[in-house]
């Protein structure tokens, strides 16, 4: 390969190119001084990609915010699920007997999953500073926000996944394959950054993308609280239309 550009190089290129073929193949490093005076010489901007880190030092706070958002979908599906259980016992019968209505069943059930997510995101961030120095406190306020909008939006989409499901078992198989398709499209898997433009748009339709995207201002960029309206924004919007699809679609238990 090296014979197919010598032809348009100048004897000081191919000098400075062949010294630097010669250190590469013996291991040692001055490969790396002579290859950026190759570099020099072919006017090419070379950038260092490999080993580069976040401004936290770490890939902690990313792969922490990924994973905690896809596990928060499959734990706010499972615990919506318990509609569907209640329908199966009859205690959803008989609770709607009472004054408590659908409407304030909802409302109450999403709280409780809204705080079980908010306590599961924080333990998974928490051992992350613990064990991989992952700066929480610093960012503690971001975090916050975002933790919570996040845990409410994602109790109000499994509301949505309980509510239109006949079943557990249904739950399970369509919970499953949405949440993957989301945490793959949004960035949970594989960031989003380094995906084409084309699927970082895509992105922007799931939840997970908006999640993360929050959480990378928080820990990544030290973004300012404000900036982080965009996201919130959304999420908060997301929770609204979960809540409003889920209310009508249970409104077949109900007794007329």
């Amino acid at each position: 390969m090296f014979e197919k550009y010598a032809g348009g190089m100048t004897p000081q290129q191919r000098g400075v190119m062949d010294a630097w073929l010669n250190q590469a193949a013996a291991g040692d490093g001055a490969g790396d001084a002579a290859g950026a005076g190759v570099a020099e010489l072919l006017g090419v901007d070379v950038h260092e990609v490999v080993g580069q880190r976040g401004p936290d030092g770490s890939m902690v706070a990313f792969f922490a915010a990924g994973v905690g958002v896809m596990f928060l979908l499959f734990s706010c599906s499972a615990a919506g699920g318990a509609l569907l259980e209640e329908v199966e016992s009859g205690t959803l019968e008989r609770l709607l007997s009472t004054p408590l209505g659908m409407g304030r069943l909802l409302a109450g059930k999403w709280l409780f999953i809204t705080l079980t997510g908010v306590l599961q995101v924080t333990l998974m961030f928490a051992w992350g500073a613990l064990v991989f120095g992952l700066e929480l406190l610093s960012h503690l306020a971001g975090f916050a926000l975002m933790t919570l909008a996040t845990a409410g939006a994602a109790a109000g989409f499994g509301l949505v996944l309980a509510t239109a499901c006949r079943s557990r078992g249904q739950l399970s198989g369509i919970g499953t394959i949405v949440i993957l398709m989301m945490s793959a499209l949004g960035g949970s898997m594989f960031p989003r950054f380094l995906m084409s433009e084309k699927m970082q748009k895509l992105g922007l339709f799931t939840f997970n993308g908006w999640a993360l995207d929050g959480y990378i201002k928080v820990f990544w960029r030290n973004a300012p609280l404000v900036e982080l309206w965009p996201q919130l924004l959304v999420l908060v919007l997301l929770t609204a239309a979960f809540l409003t699809i889920a209310r009508r679609l249970a409104r077949r238990w109900e007794t007329v």
